[in-house]
């Protein structure tokens, strides 16, 4: 449910743009969208009213400003993914040059070497995931977002 696009918790049909929502939070999936919360009524009433999970601090300033907008509460300003595909690519791409562009873009290596250690530590001990955090499918009754 975490992974679902605002309109679709209100029964409207699905669309390219809702699935650019969820590409949003598929892009920061390293930790699960609202581990911390219960996956209920409640929550889908946040994501309706605009909550969103929190982008990690070390992300490139340009990916998160391209998942903030497939996040967007408006279907019709969400980006395709094409948009998507060419602007991640021309931040990570100049002059057919890979990994030549931002400084935060330059220090990924260090950062996914740095978190090279935490790989062989258990999902527990990564973050902590509520009790009624549930990530499988299974019938919602949300008639009243």
């Amino acid at each position: 449910m975490p992974y679902m696009a605002p309109e679709i918790l209100r029964g409207k049909e699905y669309t390219k743009k809702s699935d650019m929502y969820s590409l949003g939070i598929i892009i920061i999936s390293i930790i699960p969208p609202f581990n911390d919360e219960s996956h209920d009524y409640y929550l889908a009433l946040d994501i309706c009213r605009g909550k969103r999970p929190k982008i990690r601090d070390e992300t490139p300033d340009f990916l998160k400003k391209s998942i903030q907008k497939c996040w967007d509460g408006i279907p019709e300003n969400r980006p395709t993914s094409e948009q998507v595909f060419n602007e991640i690519l021309n931040n990570i791409c100049v002059d057919n040059q890979y990994l030549k562009c931002s400084k935060q873009i330059e220090e990924l290596p260090e950062l996914i070497y740095d978190f090279a250690p935490i790989t062989k530590l258990t999902k527990t001990q990564l973050y902590k995931t509520h009790t009624q955090a549930i990530y499988t499918s299974r019938l919602l009754n949300l008639s009243n977002l």
